[in-house]
């Protein structure tokens, strides 16, 4: 609904005072649970900009066409639309909220999105400038070109309460129906999609392409769609090196990262740059450089950007950097709200509003709110595996964190804190260190290819020919293109096809290992004085899984209890510890190998005490035996794909093939 906004004057040192918190942060020392209740109280008091008249009267609508006005566009500013009425009145409404018409009105005309007194600091692609420089105006920090202590940033409050409490969003669906849109053809010979960015906020869909073999000057440019209308605006190219990387929520600023390899004088990855939807060409800002002081190693630039998400409501930039450093940043200014300096290896996702980031920490999983730069909740990978290539995605149904690394994937129920799955393949190479999506609440698809079933294990399809395949909210965007054009095509995966697929190999015995009634033999022994009750307890594991135990098989539950080792232990905001650790170990095990592996050791991941009881105390007693609870419960698999021989999980070995085409998808026979 269009509404009045409240005009008003503020003072430049009222502008600072940026938010109110009220934090209430429960911490439980020797069994009493002390309320300290923290207040920062600050008044947000924001200047409503005086804005000029422009463009002629015409009619506006919201979405639902119930709401209509007749005015002039005044500007668009953070993805709210100002207009003057006919009776003089200012009216603001959110661009994502105007009809189709009226949006692609905003997108197509000469560019009306300046505010007053701002050229964003960038000439057209016309301009044929090199290097990252983008002109000389003054768009905030951009083209100040600022360099932050980030050690002086406030940091993440990473204080959490002992036990899970975590609301979460109410709903993680789109909330509108996306339709297909058309790309044109290839400008050059070599050029080609490089990246694909969904932002449901602005409700858009960027395409990135860049052309730079057998060329003097790179040329990237980008294909800006309205995935409600399915229309897409192409823009002219610049002669820069560079890709998406995120989309500010007034769908037509992008952030840019460079992709050269540092031979030219062309953007590089630790370089990012805002670009601007101009008509049909580009303005953009001079380069940022957010981390000048992280080194190089072996002739690679370990300063740049491993990711970037834009924060809903108000356009706040998280970057990752290479080494490390999470930070919040205003998107326009550059203003730092919040850093903080992760450990080992690390990865960041946000929820489908983008109210909600997911963070990889080596052995910790943090969600954490980008507003207000606190951990909401966190807990650990309790058996302390080896983390390299990690990559976290946020499911469909908003509940769920995928979470994967090396050869496994793990599933983290948001409402509880618990792990609920955990795949090992037994694989050669690395499960996905280059890409990995989550299409559904049972669904993996690695490589931008291979969709796994998460509960069986199961390379049930193997997807062909699309460029880049990006879940959002329920929803997949497939990314195609030949020579005379392209497509950016939403569908829902798996497909029919698929688990048409995988519904009828259940019946097949060629297929399954592991199926309902399997025999399986029990081994023990590796677990030491406690081997007959770990057999008792995963013999009765194993029968509440549908198998059927036997003496001699040739598939064996093997348990193990290994410890007890002294390590240290910390936990957030509760400092570190010297705990007594036992790994307990869940191995199916066929043939001699391992295909499928579970575990737990005696120190979890969150801890709580009882009344009269500290930290050291409760670390004392976990310490004097190994969870023999994980045997008990653990949910063997109930069906299990047989493996492949030299066959990884990103390999050949699906049940299908499909083939994505501008025809439609079409599957193998």
């Amino acid at each position: 609904m269009i509404e009045q906004p409240e005009m008003q004057t503020v003072s430049v040192w009222q502008r600072m005072l940026q938010r109110m918190i009220h934090r209430h942060v429960a911490v439980r020392v020797s069994g009493h649970r002390w309320l300290a209740a923290v207040w920062i109280t600050c008044v947000v008091l924001q200047a409503a900009s005086v804005y000029g008249q422009s463009g002629d009267m015409r009619e506006w609508s919201d979405a639902t066409g119930k709401f209509k006005v007749t005015a002039s566009l005044i500007e668009v500013k953070d993805g709210t639309a100002f207009l003057k009425a006919k009776d003089g009145k200012t009216l603001k409404i959110p661009v994502a909220k105007l009809s189709a018409a009226d949006q692609s009105f905003l997108a197509e005309g000469d560019n009306p999105f300046m505010e007053a007194g701002n050229d964003f600091g960038a000439s057209s692609n016309s301009s044929n400038e090199t290097g990252g420089n983008g002109g000389n105006g003054s768009q905030g920090g951009w083209n100040s070109e600022p360099v932050v202590d980030w050690d002086e940033v406030e940091p993440l409050d990473r204080t959490t309460e002992s036990e899970w409490n975590l609301t979460l969003p109410q709903k993680n669906e789109l909330g509108f129906t996306p339709k297909p849109a058309t790309l044109n053809k290839l400008n050059r010979a070599f050029e080609d999609i490089r990246k694909l960015i969904v932002d449901p906020i602005s409700q858009r869909a960027v395409a990135g392409y860049t052309s730079s073999f057998s060329h003097d000057q790179p040329e990237s440019r980008l294909a800006i769609s309205d995935i409600v209308s399915g229309k897409t605006i192409h823009t002219s190219p610049v002669v820069a090196d560079m890709c998406p990387i995120a989309v500010l929520n007034d769908g037509i600023t992008i952030v840019m990262y460079g992709t050269s390899d540092g031979r030219g004088s062309f953007e590089t990855r630790d370089q990012l740059q805002l670009w601007r939807l101009d008509g049909k060409k580009i303005i953009r800002t001079k380069s940022w450089i957010p981390f000048p002081n992280e080194s190089e190693s072996f002739g690679r630039k370990e300063n740049g950007i491993m990711a970037a998400v834009i924060a809903a409501p108000n356009n706040r930039l998280v970057l990752l950097s290479n080494h490390g450093r999470l930070v919040c940043v205003d998107a326009l200014t550059l203003q730092p709200y919040w850093q903080t300096k992760l450990g080992g290896e690390y990865a960041v996702c946000a929820s489908a509003d983008r109210s909600l980031l997911g963070v990889a920490d080596g052995h910790t999983i943090m969600i954490v709110d980008p507003q207000t730069g606190t951990v909401k909740a966190s807990t650990m990978l309790d058996d302390k595996p080896h983390v390299a290539w990690p990559r976290v995605r946020w499911s469909p149904s908003g509940t769920k964190l995928l979470y994967s690394f090396m050869k496994d994937l793990r599933v983290l129920d948001l409402t509880t804190g618990q792990w609920v799955q955990k795949c090992t393949f037994p694989a050669e190479h690395v499960l996905a260190p280059n890409e990995i999506d989550y299409p559904h609440d049972d669904y993996a698809l690695v490589e931008n290819r291979v969709l796994i079933h998460i509960p069986s294990q199961i390379k049930v399809c193997e997807y062909q020919d699309a460029k880049q395949i990006l879940t959002v909210g329920g929803t997949s965007f497939i990314s195609l293109h030949e020579n005379e054009r392209g497509l950016i095509v939403p569908a829902k995966i798996p497909h029919p096809g698929a688990e048409a697929m995988l519904t009828k190999a259940v019946d097949d015995p060629n297929v399954f290992l592991i199926r309902p009634g399997v025999e399986v033999a029990i081994n023990a022994q590796g677990c030491g004085q406690w081997a007959q009750a770990a057999a008792e307890s995963l013999k009765k594991a194993a029968t509440e899984s549908g198998y059927k135990v036997v003496d001699r098989s040739p598939i064996t539950i093997v348990g193990s209890i290994t410890g007890p080792t002294q390590e240290a232990v910390s936990y957030i905001a509760a400092g570190s510890y010297v705990a007594n650790v036992y790994n307990s170990s869940i191995r199916l095990v066929h043939d001699g190998k391992d295909v499928w592996t579970t575990g737990g050791t005696n120190i979890p991941g969150v801890i709580q005490t009882s009344q009269g009881q500290s930290i050291k105390d409760k670390l004392d007693e976990l310490g004097k035996s190994p969870n023999l609870w994980v045997f008990e419960h653990t949910v063997f698999p109930k069906i299990l794909q047989k493996p492949s021989a030299g066959q990884g999980p990103v390999g050949s070995g699906a049940l299908m093939t499909s083939k994505f085409t501008l025809n439609g998808l079409v599957d193998s026979k």
